[in-house]
């Protein structure tokens, strides 16, 4: 393996490992603009030149390769001047509106000004101006004036997408970038050229003039569109979300997302149940827990049960619920309802848009517990329905076996025809406010934790659970996700062999942990 010298301090990396990456893993700060870890090297901006002993000229860091007896310097006056120079050139004809800039307070370009030059401009002329506030695609706004054609965007289109949408226009300092004639950019994963966008140039519809950056906070958690759990990080204002970002998982999804992910939580921000219901009605929390004692005593004993499991439960909230379903009246069966297949790719899209069919069945495994598919149980007619979670694609055939069951209890998050047509409804949390974990479908298992929390008598499906057990069946069923994580894990070990009951929910991290 290769060693060689930094400012002075001697390193030995893997081979192939490039200037900008070794100088990252001593701390030492390069900048950059062109350089992405997840794109391949264009080394256009020449931000990142460094000096080195084989070049009588500075050399961009990202391209070059580290070898035996290199030695680089990156604080020089040389380098220093360099980078001054590049800003310089870049900012001849940008339109320094960063007050109006949704990029302001995470720009690079703007970041580096105050670092590297922090000087008036010289440019004697007037500017050349590019096109602005052009929509180039369902969720892509671009405003070429502040492009510096790093062509991150370019590439990310090419190598991560697949979907070659965007290329350069013009030459010199004319050039900007740009959709080919009569067509928008419109791939899955669209809105990651704003991501990588190191500058303002291209924004998302969605987040567009709708907060400072400054004024979010970031809870760091799990995508629930598909079986693929990309992890993402929820920006939030004032109880809102106002964007959500691709968290880097080298295991998972690197440093994307798709669009489909990012735009979800819409669906979350009308039509919620936000009031306990009985037989339609809105009533209070602690009336509904008497009525349904009284109607689950009417249950008899030999009565058909159908306990329907939503595969985007959390484990922990899955757990619960079996447990309480195997202290029912009556016999009970086991059915996973959830969302139909849908679109894939192989990139990171997945057809089973599930995020936890994997955990779900793996609770089930522990348990002991069989459960079929919902189409089959619901053709037994049963007489007592319990159904978890909103997201049930055979909502229809649902409502009908509710109409004529005896009972039905519904724990779900949205207002809609279940909740109508329930014996009970009882109000939940949305997936971007839940706490516990998801085991997507290659056996990661992650962390999911609540970005928001609701104005209204919403708890976790655990909660509910707990308090109705201690009124209904004289028995305290664990309502606290740590401590159901626990129980449930306690059989299951991680790859490495290590107990997951021993980490606890707290000691998942970042990248989530492997299971055997």
């Amino acid at each position: 393996m290769p060693t060689l010298k930094i400012d002075g301090i001697e390193i030995t990396v893997e081979p192939g490992t490039r200037i900008i990456e070794a100088c990252d893993r001593l701390g030492i700060d390069i900048p950059r603009f062109c350089y992405h870890p997840g794109l391949s090297v264009a080394a256009n901006c020449r931000m990142c030149l460094v000096e080195s002993n084989r070049s009588p000229k500075p050399v961009p860091s990202c391209y070059e390769m580290a070898v035996d007896g290199l030695e680089i310097q990156t604080k020089t006056q040389k380098v220093i001047d360099a980078r001054r120079a590049v800003l310089e050139y870049i900012l001849l004809n940008h339109p320094i509106d960063c007050p109006i800039c949704d990029k302001a307070g995470e720009c690079d370009l703007q970041d580096l000004y105050f670092a590297h030059n922090y000087q008036p401009s010289r440019h004697a002329f007037a500017k050349f101006h590019k096109p602005k506030a052009r929509q180039i695609g369902p969720q892509i706004m671009a405003d070429s004036e502040r492009c510096i054609n790093c062509t991150r965007c370019i590439r990310v289109c090419d190598e991560i997408a697949k979907a070659p949408q965007l290329h350069q226009v013009n030459r010199g300092g004319r050039t900007y970038i740009d959709v080919f004639p009569g067509t928008e950019i419109d791939h899955p994963y669209s809105m990651c050229v704003s991501d990588v966008c190191p500058v303002g140039a291209l924004t998302t519809k969605d987040f567009r003039f709708k907060c400072r950056v400054w004024f979010t906070n970031g809870t760091q958690s799990v995508c629930g569109e598909c079986s693929r759990g990309c992890s993402i990080r929820i920006d939030t204002y004032r109880n809102e979300i106002q964007r959500i970002m691709p968290r880097e998982n080298p295991t998972v999804n690197q440093f994307w997302a798709c669009d489909a992910g990012r735009l979800a939580y819409h669906n979350y921000e009308t039509d919620r149940l936000q009031s306990t219901k009985a037989n339609g009605q809105p009533v209070a929390s602690d009336a509904a827990i008497t009525q349904l004692a009284t109607a689950l005593d009417n249950v008899a004993s030999g009565a058909r049960v159908l306990v329907v499991l939503s595969p985007s439960m959390t484990n922990e909230a899955a757990w619960a619920a079996i447990k309480v379903g195997q202290k029912l009246k009556g016999m009970v069966r086991y059915a996973i309802g959830g969302r139909e297949a849908g679109f894939k790719d192989d990139i990171l899209i997945c057809a089973d848009k599930a995020p936890n069919r994997a955990g779900l069945a793996l609770v089930l495994k522990t348990l002991g517990v069989e459960a079929v598919p919902l189409s089959a149980a619901l053709a037994g007619s049963p007489q007592a329905i319990y159904i978890f979670g909103d997201d049930h694609h055979l909502e229809d055939v649902l409502v009908k076996a509710m109409d004529g069951a005896q009972l039905s209890v519904v724990f779900s998050a949205k207002d809609g025809p279940l909740a109508n047509a329930a014996s009970f409804a009882f109000p939940t949390m949305s997936p971007y406010e839940i706490d516990g974990t998801w085991l997507n479908e290659f056996g990661i298992l992650q962390r999911v934790r609540p970005a928001l929390t609701p104005t209204w008598d919403a708890r976790p499906i655990e909660k509910w659970l707990g308090a109705l057990t201690t009124r209904l069946l004289d028995e305290q069923i664990a309502d606290d996700p740590a401590e159901l994580f626990v129980t449930a894990m306690s059989s299951v070990n991680a790859l490495d062999g290590t107990p997951l009951a021993a980490s606890g929910l707290d000691g998942i991290g970042p990248f989530g942990i492997a299971l055997k």
